[in-house]
């Protein structure tokens, strides 16, 4: 065999090795498991503020924990995927069920499978409270994939308790949910403030939607939003005045209130600003909410 064909070769080999793992490939980026990623990490740190370091003796709970939000988040994903697909046609002509290198079929079985398991998974090894949790979070996301996101700010509303139910799941599965309430309003109000910044943004392009914005305007949206973020800063510092956590999470969420109000401010006249600075805020919010948990 000369230079060249051996050459041919091995790139046949390294292809046909890379066209083995395609059809994996296209799986994750079915799933989009950056969302359930970040779902395991709001779990985990709502298990440290529900226990501390102990939470460390309850690593199987946490992992289980942790696995049912992953598999909701990404049978969510596959749901929006399965009935936004003649739109995605036009707004996203890369998704695999677009391109067909995943068949419709195939995925509204691992839709079942999905969901089915996380509520196995929690009967199983969890707690009545936890499977309850689940169960009602996959409703909520099948309410608003097939009615409220369609809404303005009924659909707000749904993802912004879906977020919040993230951050207090890994405090319900250790039956530790004493501090979760805190912990749901600082995750809710600003994810709802951010959707409703987002919807700011949106109103030339929105099709189909009523959202708050366009039934009360951009600028009476904008000072809702701005409302939402000072009742977020309030609350932040209720967990220190009530000694749940320590002077470490107030120093950590002076920085992160500071990002949201200006995130408020800045959307008032610029709301795809805004929006990336909430998004700062949040990040600094979930460092927080860490340092609350470990200190």
């Amino acid at each position: 065999m000369n230079g060249p064909e051996l050459a041919l070769s091995s790139y046949d080999m390294y292809y046909n090795a890379f066209s083995y793992f395609r059809p994996l490939k296209e799986w994750i980026s079915f799933i989009r498991p950056v969302n359930g990623i970040m779902g395991i990490v709001g779990t985990v740190i709502s298990g440290l503020i529900a226990l501390g370091l102990k939470v460390s003796l309850h690593a199987y709970t946490i992992a289980v924990a942790s696995a049912c939000v992953f598999l909701v988040t990404s049978g969510g994903n596959i749901l929006n995927d399965l009935i936004d697909m003649d739109a995605d046609r036009l707004n996203h002509p890369k998704r695999p069920l677009v391109t067909g290198s995943i068949k419709v079929p195939s995925a509204r079985i691992a839709f079942y499978v999905l969901f089915l398991v996380p509520i196995l998974l929690s009967a199983a090894f969890l707690n009545v409270y936890a499977t309850t949790t689940v169960f009602a979070a996959e409703l909520l996301l099948i309410s608003y994939e097939l009615k409220t996101k369609n809404l303005g700010l009924s659909g707000n509303l749904t993802i912004s308790i879906l977020v919040g139910l993230i951050f207090v799941f890994g405090g319900i599965a250790l039956n530790s949910p004493g501090r979760m309430l805190f912990l749901f309003l600082l995750a809710f109000l600003p994810n709802l403030s951010r959707e409703i910044i987002k919807d700011i943004q949106d109103m030339g392009g929105d099709v189909g939607r009523r959202t708050l914005p366009m039934s009360v305007g951009a600028k009476n949206a904008s000072y809702i939003a701005l409302g939402i973020v000072i009742a977020v800063v309030v609350i932040s510092y209720l967990p220190f005045y009530f000694s749940i956590f320590s002077i470490y999470y107030l120093i950590v969420v002076v920085f992160a209130d500071a990002a949201f109000l200006a995130s408020g401010y800045t959307a008032l006249k610029n709301p795809g600003m805004g929006q990336q600075i909430s998004k700062i805020g949040m990040l600094l919010g979930l460092l927080s909410f860490a340092v609350g948990g470990l200190a």
